[in-house]
Formats: C-alpha cells, structure tokens, sequence
C-alpha cells in the first residue's frame, strides 16, 4: 500500500501532524483530525503559561488557589497533569521539575504537557474509528497500529548535522520523544543547576506512552553528564529505552534500543 492520509494544525506552539494509512475513510478521517486539534488546542487553552487567562498561569500567580480547583470545568485534566508532574519530579529525583522552572521558579509544566497532550489527541482520534495512526507534535510522534502493511517508520534528527537524519525507529504503537537544543537552542531548565542544560545535544525517548517517554526526554537533558547512566537504569526496569547524544562520548543507546532501531543492531 502507498500514500497517506494527512492533516497538519498548528498548536502548542509547533507544527501538529497527523497521518493514517491511504485506505481510511476520508470523511471518518476529516472528522477524527478535526477533534483531534480541537482537543489539542484546549489543551493549549489550559495549559499555556504564556496565556495570562489559562488555569496553569492563574495557578502559578496565585489567583487559582488548588482548593478552588474542583470548581473548575477542567479539573480533571489539571489534577491529572499536576499527578504526572509529582511522579516525574520524585522518578528523576528533581531533575524535573515543574515548580521550578526558570529564574527566579515558577511553575511551568510544560516539559509534561506537550506529550500527555498528544497522547489524548492520539485517543481521539482512535475513539473517532482512525486506530491506524501516526500524530507528530514538533519533535515527539505517538503512532499506533501500522501503517498499511509495514511499521511506522519515525526518523531521528542529527543534531550535528542539519538536515539529516541520526537513525530511524520502527514502531507498531509506541512513542518516539526527542528533546535537544539543536532547533530552540538550549531550552530545558535544570532546576538543580537553575539554568538551561546544555552539556547533551540531544536525547530521544521510546515507549509505550508519549507522556512519559517526553518528561524522561526532558529529565535526560537536565541530568546532563548522568543521563546516561540515569537512562540505563530506566531502560532496565521499564519498557523506555533511550539513545544520547554527547560530543563528549559521541552517540550511546540502551540495550533495548536496536528492537526499535534495526540499524543500531550493527553499530558497534
């Protein structure tokens, strides 16, 4: 099978891409695309901190008090992210965190928001009957199913060098996060140093779910020089592995990392 059905919004700040193999039906997918950037752009609605209306802003200045929060009509969706911050925060041992972003902190989350996001867009889109798909938020790709007869293919950037690619990952359902400071420079608050990181250029995440494969993404560039080993320890006790890249020690992976890669496989 050849071609793709394909939709792209902008959102969040990027560039959001869908894609389903060509056999979709046209109107279910018009329809599925269309509630999912919807769902993305309330999520931006929410969850900005550049928005002076959102919830998060009102909570980080303090006109949303956490007791007035069961009030609000997108609870749900606030405590859920807020969770996620929490477990993130106490899994990289504060190499994120969420309520110390910037100089002087504040609370800012969205080093979480952006795949958590993607993961409710990818269910939209799976409850509107497109189960085959493949939604790409800037860096980050969530796919699910295949593409027609083969796995979604996903390409991992070179951070050396522009324009090309590092690797390319083969998934059925999964998650592929990249974080690294080719394109916005570096970005990522290390709340530990309390300046942006910048001793990795680039660290890509795989697994099951987008939500956690971008905040472990985000956690590995604050960690820096224990990234690495940080990453190995992850992979060992659960379904992410990772691939670094340092100009130091050059491009390192996970174990788990060439049944994602095949190319990986013979690179020694």
């Amino acid at each position: 099978m050849t071609g793709r059905r394909t939709a792209t919004a902008t959102s969040m700040g990027t560039v959001m891409s869908i894609a389903a193999p060509a056999d979709t039906d046209p109107e279910m997918f018009s329809a599925a695309t269309q509630a999912a950037f919807t769902c993305l752009r309330h999520a931006d609605d929410v969850f900005s901190p550049f928005k002076a209306a959102s919830p998060i802003s009102r909570i980080r200045d303090g006109r949303l008090p956490l007791a007035d929060l069961a009030e609000h009509p997108d609870a749900a969706w606030i405590r859920e992210v807020l969770d996620i911050c929490s477990a993130l925060k106490a899994q990289t041992g504060g190499a994120f965190d969420a309520w110390a972003v910037g100089d002087p902190p504040a609370f800012d989350p969205c080093g979480a928001v952006k795949g958590w996001a993607a993961e409710q867009a990818g269910a939209t889109l799976t409850a509107h009957g497109v189960t085959r798909h493949s939604l790409g938020a800037g860096g980050d790709v969530r796919v699910r199913g295949d593409c027609g007869d083969r796995p979604w293919r996903v390409g991992i950037t070179d951070p050396h060098r522009p324009g090309r690619l590092l690797a390319v990952a083969e998934l059925r359902d999964g998650a592929v996060a990249t974080s690294g400071t080719t394109e916005r420079g570096a970005h990522i608050w290390d709340p530990k140093a309390g300046r942006p990181a910048s001793y990795l250029s680039q660290v890509t995440v795989i697994g099951p779910s987008l939500t956690w494969a971008d905040g472990y993404a985000t956690a590995a560039m604050a960690l820096g020089a224990q990234a690495f080993d940080w990453l190995s320890a992850l992979a060992e006790r659960t379904a992410y592995d990772a691939l670094v890249v340092d100009r130091r020690t050059g491009v390192r992976w996970t174990p788990g990392m060439p049944k994602h890669v095949p190319a990986l496989a013979s690179a020694v």
